[in-house]
């Protein structure tokens, strides 16, 4: 089958305040450096807070993870000060974070390089993908690769794609599902959703359709739409597995529910033919149709790159 193809992120000026009232109310050298120490602290727990990335094993469980897309401005600020008053690779990589979302490069690759040099995984990916921006695959591979031999798991989903692709390397998809394998043990539903393609379009190794099926049905159970989308259709076409119309329903919907716009297409069309009943009331298909789909909005499966 042509299967879904693969899918290749105030707190400042409330602490500035607070410091300015503490620094005014000090009558003593010791208790200025008291309030300094407390800005400080306050400072890396702001970094942490604002620019912790899900991909970073090594960052401050204490706060919830941000996606690098979801980074507050004042990030830059509150990490320069916890890097610079503590050298700890973590800040200087979540300041190349915050620097990268403020969209100021060259700021960026020089604070992911500190924590480099220093070792941290996780930088090394991010700035191995800047480096294939530039231009550079073999340095991006190779940093893919340190990292993904540190136990990152981002890292060993971007070394699969660079195995599968000859990423600055000679494609190995045997290597590629090795590191796709153990970026989905560790819970990735992208890597996941990959191996059920490769396996699904039969391109790169030969064709096994019930392979594919229980590897899409790990991703959509991870919440992948991608993997959704390739169940029903599978479903729907019998490919692999006795023909279910009813059962593509339900796996469009629940794409279509997640946000995924050829989902709620496929929902609806399956509504039209009587697959599954239209709602009596409405309101009932509001997630599927209000939210998600517009007039000009449908679209078929196309390839989605996963980002840092």
């Amino acid at each position: 089958m042509k299967s879904r193809a693969f899918k290749v992120n105030k707190g400042l000026a409330i602490a500035a305040g607070t410091a300015v009232a503490l620094c005014a109310l000090t009558v003593s050298p010791g208790a200025e450096e008291q309030a300094n120490l407390k800005l400080v602290s306050m400072m890396q727990g702001e970094c942490d807070r604002l620019a912790g990335s899900p991909y970073d094993q090594q960052r401050n469980n204490e706060f919830a993870p941000v996606d690098i897309g979801e980074i507050d401005g004042t990030a830059v600020d509150a990490c320069r000060v916890a890097f610079e008053s503590t050298g700890n690779p973590r800040f200087a990589y979540q300041l190349g974070r915050a620097f990268n979302k403020a969209q100021q490069a060259d700021q960026a690759m020089s604070a992911y390089n500190v924590a480099v040099q220093a070792g941290y995984p996780a930088a090394k990916v991010n700035f191995g993908m800047l480096m294939g921006r530039l231009g550079d695959e073999q340095a991006e591979f190779q940093f893919y690769k340190e990292a993904a031999h540190s136990g990152n798991v981002l890292a060993a989903y971007n070394l699969g794609v660079a195995y599968r692709d000859g990423l600055g390397t000679k494609p190995d998809i045997h290597s590629a599902l090795q590191w796709f394998d153990k970026a989905a043990a560790e819970g990735d539903d992208t890597a996941a959703f990959n191996i059920g393609t490769i396996y699904d379009e039969g391109h790169l190794v030969p064709e096994d359709d019930q392979t594919a099926i229980a590897w899409y049905d790990l991703a959509a159970q991870r919440g992948n739409t991608d993997a959704m989308i390739n169940l029903g259709l599978m479903y729907e076409a019998g490919e692999g597995i006795e023909a279910n119309a009813v059962k593509a329903a339900e796996m469009y919907r629940e794409a279509g529910e997640h946000g995924d716009v050829f989902g709620a297409y496929k929902f609806l069309q399956m509504q039209e033919l009587g697959v599954v009943p239209a709602p009596n009331d409405p309101s009932e298909s509001e997630s599927v149709n209000s939210l998600v789909l517009k007039p000009g909005d449908m679209e078929t499966p196309r390839t989605v790159g996963k980002e840092i």
